[in-house]
């Protein structure tokens, strides 16, 4: 069975030669390791060109994009490499995800006892480095009314269970069945980020069933460090992609739900719901997804924010 890996990496060096050396433990190596350089400017390049000439257990790729292109475009350019292999599997993960050594084993192990040639994906868990379950990477949804769409993560207890299926896969730490990705097509690259892995995985079910195993396990090392203050920033250009991208998933998934969605982003839109810096994001972002604008937005690039004015800021703060 011919495995291959898809790790997207940006500006965080240290933690790519971590999870790189992760992949040379596997007691089973993958056959291929591609690793999509997003644009990074902190020596990535450098690093990865003596990474991808040293003797190795498994072919090593190197695809380097020629602007940062948002997760989905750098997952995009990996899997569209990976297929090139003409993979079983294809296996993708963040630079920041450390696979337990025995990842690959722990799938081949679960293959050989079920039919995974009609399963669109086999996810593993993923967990803290602290050992906590990371629940949120796997969920299942459920439609109420006809128009609200309800999300539902996994819980400690599914990890109980030899498997469980679910509706919805992050990238880190899943494995793509490559019929199922030949028949349904690759992560969507006008996402940018957010939403993108999400809308890949209703697609992949049109193919088969999404399962997680918890006995694959992957680390991913994202615990981030909650500010003691509150957070200046009225709005960032984070929520445009994350506001966009859903409602482009609902059109095109679930259009009752879509259209409900829309009527609230009106009535938000009409009362002044929420700031105006945000509200005017929020709208732009409805907009576009219902006119079919994809992409990097002009404005909205990573890093822009707006914050509130000094003194608002201040009075919180007493």
């Amino acid at each position: 069975m011919q495995i291959t890996a898809v790790i997207v990496t940006f500006n965080r060096l240290e933690k790519l030669r971590k999870a790189l050396a992760c992949y040379d433990r596997q007691t089973v190596p993958f056959h291929h390791v591609i690793v999509v350089d997003n644009h990074s400017s902190d020596g990535t390049a450098d690093f990865l060109k003596e990474w991808a000439s040293a003797p190795s257990a498994f072919g090593r790729q190197v695809v380097t994009t020629e602007e940062n292109l948002g997760g989905s475009g750098g997952f995009y350019r990996g899997q569209v490499k990976a297929m090139e292999f003409n993979p079983d599997w294809v296996f993708l993960a963040d630079d920041d995800a450390y696979p337990d050594d025995d990842l690959v084993a722990q799938f081949l192990a679960f293959a050989a006892e079920h039919n995974v040639t009609a399963m669109s994906a086999v996810c593993g868990m993923v967990y803290y480095p602290s050992g906590d379950i990371e629940c949120q990477h796997r969920s299942r949804y459920i439609i109420e009314r006809h128009r609200l769409l309800r999300r539902i993560f996994s819980e400690e207890a599914d990890y109980q269970q030899p498997m469980f299926r679910i509706d919805f896969l992050s990238y880190v730490g899943s494995f793509l069945n490559g019929k199922a990705l030949r028949k349904v097509g690759l992560v969507d690259p006008g996402f940018f980020i957010y939403h993108d892995d999400t809308e890949h995985s209703l697609r992949l079910a049109k193919y088969g069933p999404l399962w997680c195993v918890p006995a694959i396990r992957i680390a991913h090392d994202n615990q981030a460090t909650r500010p003691q203050q509150p957070s200046p920033v009225l709005v960032s250009w984070d929520e445009y992609y994350f506001t966009r991208n859903e409602h482009v998933m609902l059109r095109k998934h679930f259009p009752l739900v879509a259209l409900n969605r829309l009527r609230i982003a009106l009535l938000h839109r009409l009362k002044g719901v929420d700031n105006p810096a945000r509200n005017k994001v929020r709208w732009q972002a409805v907009k576009d997804a219902w006119i079919g604008r994809m992409g990097k937005h002009p404005v909205y690039r990573p890093g822009w924010q707006v914050m509130q004015p000094a003194s608002q800021s201040q009075a919180k703060d007493r």
